[in-house]
């Protein structure tokens, strides 16, 4: 029973970073309809600058997220005007989804030659002092940076969800987002709101990888794996659904940890995989998708 509770412990510990990890990607593709193929290499990006506040000035990685997103943010901001806005001008939804995947496929080559100059390609991770330190709850260990990723991952999830609901900037881009053209002609800064959103977008993705870095280790070209780890998690959710990614992620989470329970470690992820297949076979909205 000991065992049960720690394996549903671990993937609700790793099923938060999961979702975490998805926001940004799900913003993106959500508002947009660009799929983001450099996602994960900036959620690298954004572990690297945490590791690199950390070495030189002494700053913890929990408290160097605000310094990142503003840094990540930025580079959101220049991601947008050179690799973005020229695809808007695309006649229709599948020529800028493809031509997307191929701007940013080749963006990661660039990132991470830029990464492996800097950082060079070795596996970097942060150690604090209260690296390792554990909790016990109910018969489960929970470690501490999981608790914090998780507890990061749920303020994050709820200042995402507010600013989308109850700000004039969330109506603008869900204005934007079912109509542009519409919401153009009704005042709406069509541009601006796309601007916005792809910085958040990269922020959100710089946070992730300050919680990684503290919690796991990162390389230059470690991105993809994170990639199709919040590809999965988007789709679970599905597309557009922006305020299911957290419970999606979960989802994930949870069903990685009962394959290491009932199958063993080596088929962790080909079963949540599997389940990710079946869905969309026969629920390709997601699982999470609203009724019409």
């Amino acid at each position: 029973m000991e065992f049960v509770l720690q394996t549903i412990a671990n993937g609700l510990l790793a099923g938060a970073l999961y979702g975490l990890v998805a926001l940004g990607l799900g913003l993106l593709m959500g508002v947009m309809k660009f799929l983001n193929i450099a996602h994960g290499t900036f959620i690298i990006l954004g572990g690297y600058l945490s590791f690199w506040l950390f070495n030189l000035w002494g700053i913890d990685p929990f408290l160097s997220i605000p310094l990142v997103m503003i840094a990540m943010f930025l580079i959101g901001l220049v991601f947008y005007r050179l690799a973005l806005s020229p695809l808007l001008k695309l006649p229709d939804v599948g020529m800028r989804i493809d031509t997307s995947m191929l701007i940013t496929f080749g963006l990661i080559w660039v990132l991470d030659n830029a990464m492996t100059m800097l950082w060079t390609p070795n596996v970097r991770t942060i150690l604090t002092s209260y690296t390792g330190e554990t909790f016990r709850f109910f018969g489960a260990r929970f470690s501490f940076t999981g608790l914090c990723g998780v507890g990061i991952a749920v303020l994050v999830g709820l200042a995402l969800y507010s600013v989308l609901s109850r700000t004039y900037f969330g109506k603008h881009l869900r204005a934007a987002t079912q109509d542009a053209e519409a919401a153009s002609l009704c005042g709406v800064n069509v541009q601006r709101v796309y601007l916005i959103s792809t910085g958040i977008a990269i922020a959100l993705a710089g946070v992730a990888g300050a919680v990684i870095v503290s919690s796991y280790s990162i390389s230059a070209s470690g991105g993809i794996g994170w990639l199709l780890i919040a590809f999965v998690v988007m789709v679970l959710a599905g597309e557009g659904n922006i305020n299911a990614i957290i419970p999606a992620g979960l989802v994930y989470g949870l069903l990685e940890a009962g394959s290491v329970l009932i199958f063993g470690v080596p088929y962790r992820q080909a079963i949540a995989l599997l389940v990710f297949v079946l869905v969309l076979m026969f629920k390709p909205q997601g699982l999470f998708a609203k009724r019409e």
